[in-house]
């Protein structure tokens, strides 16, 4: 959830905005209010939000100082400036030291949630710029690990990283003892696919299992796992290579080499735990090895998925898979493989973690021997979107599961409840729907956003209230939901064009 701070010195507008915001059903949350540029600096030190929504003219310091202060030390946090029209030039100083929007007093609920929207997609926006420098230090850390245990020349900057991640932790070595059993017609150029499908079998039996830990492949037929608990390293060995000889055919030698207290020595572990004859068996076929696989690029699709899915942006997750198909089309032969394997393991765990489809075992094997008998880039091209359009109408499947009757549901407990707080989080979950996609999905069946169809609710009840009632103004606002009467008397008036007062005047009999 986004966490916005709001600096005011009007105590009736901050505690009106705040409630507005708090019970909009958007995913931002108020986590703190100042009533001047001093107090706001100190809590933006305390509480470090997403957001500063600031007043221009407040005693103590103003909120161009406090923007150009916390602004210089802080630049990730985002300001929105609210201003009366006579402040409109230094509201152009505003926007000069950073500010993302601003606001003309008397802001309407509109104007506020228009410019929580555009905060929050830069928001997103960032938090992708984040996700892929993540997965550049994970491809770091690999590289660093891989060449610790060959003893290859390895950047220093990640050293201390690992050692703390590391150090205590279990040292698993898997090491697939043939890879052309009698029984199999595997060809030598197979071997990059059976290895990443090696390292997916593993990291599927480690989430299955609750198991945490760092799973590499080091080189030709060699996989490790160094895992953080202190039990259960036997089971993950018995039953990955029980899984990969049912599904693969694969023979596989696992066993847990040592504890490892200096990562330094991983090598000297590595080697020392290495079966003698099989590297005596391997050196004739070590040429057909192609560079270790990373699984990085395979979650990093898999989040990507679901992002889209989340948002309800089926277009944009549509596109997303046709861009990525013609970046394969781009590739080097030998790599397209790969990369349609990679594709075909993220589609398969987003399908079982968002979903909830459970890996088909059969299907790892079918669809290994056809992607294995394509001779060109057209054949690749035809499984891969096979692959897609499988994933795509289990996707379909799924929204129609979840999303037939969802809205109705909705809608009937806003009615039952209107009267209590209404975050739109809450809603979404009686229906059991992520709370983006839910407010997409509520768009798109009824027309009207989740905060508009609730204002229209309770003003509806309101209207039946003034007619039909002599209770106060004040009772019927906390009657339907509203604690500040004042806010009530607003919202009413932008949706009828007429005050409460006025309205029940000309209606009640």
């Amino acid at each position: 959830m986004n966490r916005i701070l709001l600096v005011e010195d009007e105590p009736l507008f901050r505690k009106g905005l705040a409630k507005m915001i708090s019970g909009s059903g958007t995913d931002w949350h108020v986590c703190g209010e100042a009533e001047n540029g001093q107090e706001a600096e100190r809590l933006i030190e305390q509480l470090q939000p997403d957001l500063v929504m600031t007043d221009i003219r407040m005693p103590l310091m103003d909120g161009l100082e406090l923007l150009k202060r916390m602004k210089s030390r802080f630049p990730g946090i985002e300001f929105i400036v609210i201003t009366g029209y006579q402040d409109f030039q230094y509201a152009q100083t505003a926007l000069r030291y950073g500010a993302l929007d601003l606001l003309i007093k008397p802001c309407s609920g509109q104007d506020i949630f228009e410019a929580l929207a555009k905060v929050e997609v830069l928001l997103l926006e960032k938090q992708a710029r984040l996700r892929k420098e993540q997965n550049e230090h994970q491809l770091l850390l690999e590289g660093t690990l891989r060449g610790i245990f060959l003893r290859f020349p390895y950047r220093q900057e990640v050293i201390a990283e690992l050692v703390q991640q590391l150090t205590g932790s279990k040292l698993l070595l898997f090491q697939i003892m043939d890879y052309h059993p009698a029984h199999k017609q595997y060809a030598k150029s197979d071997v990059p696919l059976l290895q990443f499908a090696v390292l997916n079998i593993i990291s599927e039996l480690m989430e299955q299992n609750a198991v945490t830990g760092k799973l590499l492949l080091i080189e030709y037929g060699r996989v490790v796992l160094l895992m953080r608990e202190t039990e259960g390293g036997e089971h993950v060995c018995e039953t990955a290579s029980e899984t990969i000889q049912r599904l693969l055919g694969l023979s596989v030698r696992s066993h847990i080499v040592a504890e490892v207290s200096d990562i330094t020595h991983l090598a000297d572990l590595y080697e020392a735990g290495l079966d003698a004859k099989q590297v005596e068996r391997e050196r004739d076929d070590r040429s057909a090895a192609d560079s270790p696989i990373s699984s990085t690029r395979q979650h990093l699709i898999s989040a990507q998925l679901v992002a889209y899915m989340v948002a309800g942006q089926v277009d944009l997750l549509k596109q997303y898979l046709s861009q990525w198909m013609d970046e394969v089309r781009g590739m080097p032969p030998k790599s397209r493989q790969i990369e349609a394997l990679t594709l075909s393991f993220a589609l398969q765990e987003t399908s079982r973690k968002q979903l909830e489809l459970e890996q088909e075992s059969s299907y790892l094997t079918e669809r290994m021997s056809k992607l294995q008998a394509c001779a060109n880039i057209h054949e690749i091209e035809v499984w891969m979107q096979a692959e897609i359009d499988r994933f795509l109408g289990s996707y379909e499947k799924w929204q129609d599961k979840y999303n037939g009757n969802a809205i109705l549901k909705a809608t009937r407990y806003m009615e039952e409840h209107y009267a209590e707080a209404l975050p739109l989080q809450l809603v979404a979950s009686q229906v059991h729907l992520n709370a983006t996609y839910f407010s997409h999905l509520f768009k798109k069946e009824t027309g009207r956003s989740f905060i508009d169809c609730l204002i229209e609710l309770r003003m509806e009840k309101a209207k039946q209230l003034l007619s039909n009632t002599d209770l106060k103004i004040t009772e019927i606002s906390g009657m339907i939901g509203y604690d500040l009467p004042n806010y009530f008397a607003k919202l009413f008036k932008q949706t009828t064009g007429l005050s409460p007062k006025d309205y029940r005047k000309s209606h009640q009999k």
